[in-house]
């Protein structure tokens, strides 16, 4: 049998995939027979995954529900991350064939050489955490100060995450997990919405909170309805949505959404602006409310040859004529406030000011 999905008739058990890009969220659909899970064409179940093996597993069926027996694979099957040889599974499971991993439901839907060894656990591990982390809503939302270049008034916060689950404390697992996944856009929502949550309830919540995307959300229709929906639920929260200078390459996509946001009183900023390619052209045709420099500009900028000095004073003169609140990312001594104070920066953000740290 060809890897196409196999269909089915009313109520059946199936295997949704976690997997990336469009494969995401693809649904197997199980013939109420015994099946062979493997890599090639020959078995019943293809899943053309290098980890997985020829013929890596078996499922069958009867009166007691669903089993699944594993033919002896070189990286083994695994029920909820423990390895199995033969064990009935329940709807709701996590059952992982090599490096794939599919939940285990019952729909009425049909969506749908060598073998290669590789670390199994420690990933399935990861993944059954990220799936907890996004049905359990797990994470902890992390602000970081904003504040002004002359008063040293706090005005704003970044938000940032983090979380308790084991292989996703840091938010380089998290989101590197939510990569591989296709769940970017999944889990950047989700940290907007429960990072605003923390924040009206706090003693901050008047302050403007600065909202990262992830540059697979700009600019499309479900961003702009999430953006609605965040709108709906906090009606008073003070928002700043950011982008990344890498994501600004189409200023008609860009207008679009600083229409959207106008309209829904939020404002718009760039993050990381230098990073990359600078975005002069896009900068020049949708200045941003706000445009945060990105910290490999700002670091030891006291101790950097005046040439270097001259061409960010330069850059940001350049965005407040245009109208654009510029703010010095990275900031973590004296000397480097005081230089970029005297350049003209109006906002800034770094450890000197701050580290991230939950509301209290």
């Amino acid at each position: 049998m060809s890897c196409e999905t196999l269909a089915c008739a009313n109520s059946c058990w199936t295997l949704v995939e976690f997997g990336p890009g469009e494969q995401q969220k693809r649904t197997i659909a199980l013939q109420q027979r015994p099946l062979v899970i493997g890599r090639t064409n020959e078995t019943d179940v293809c899943i053309p995954e290098v980890s997985v093996s020829k013929k890596h597993a078996r499922i069958s069926f009867d009166d007691e529900g669903m089993w699944v027996e594993d033919l002896r694979s070189t990286n083994g099957t695994f029920l909820n991350c423990t390895p199995v040889h033969r064990s009935l599974v329940k709807e709701g499971d996590l059952l992982q064939f090599g490096n794939a991993l599919f939940r285990v439901g019952k729909e009425a839907r049909a969506d749908t050489g060598a073998t290669h060894e590789q670390g199994i656990l420690p990933w399935a591990q990861t993944l059954l955490h990220f799936d907890k982390l996004l049905t359990e809503r797990a994470i902890i939302p992390f602000f970081q100060p904003i504040i002004t270049m002359k008063e040293r008034k706090l005005i704003a916060h970044e938000l940032l995450v983090r979380s308790k689950l084991e292989g996703l404390t840091t938010p380089a697992n998290i989101f590197g997990a939510a990569d591989r996944l296709g769940q970017n856009a999944t889990l950047s929502e989700m940290i907007r919405e429960e990072g605003l949550l923390v924040a009206s309830r706090s003693n901050h919540s008047t302050s403007n909170f600065f909202l990262n995307t992830h540059p697979c959300e700009v600019v499309n229709d479900r961003l702009l309805e999430s953006l609605v929906r965040l709108r709906q639920q906090f009606p008073e929260s003070r928002i700043t949505l950011e982008i990344h200078e890498a994501s600004v390459t189409d200023p008609r996509s860009i207008g679009r959404l600083r229409e959207a946001l106008t309209d829904l009183s939020m404002q718009l900023s760039y993050d990381d602006f230098g990073a990359g390619q600078g975005r002069l052209l896009e900068l020049g045709e949708q200045p941003p409310d706000v445009l945060k420099f990105d910290m490999q500009l700002i670091r030891d900028i006291d101790k950097a040859p005046s040439s270097r000095q001259e061409l960010l004073a330069a850059l940001v003169r350049l965005a407040r004529d245009l109208g654009t609140t510029p703010l010095a990312e990275g900031v973590e001594t004296e000397a480097e406030h005081q230089v970029c104070a005297a350049m003209g920066f109006e906002l800034g953000q770094g450890y000197y000011y701050g580290r991230p740290a939950p509301f209290t």
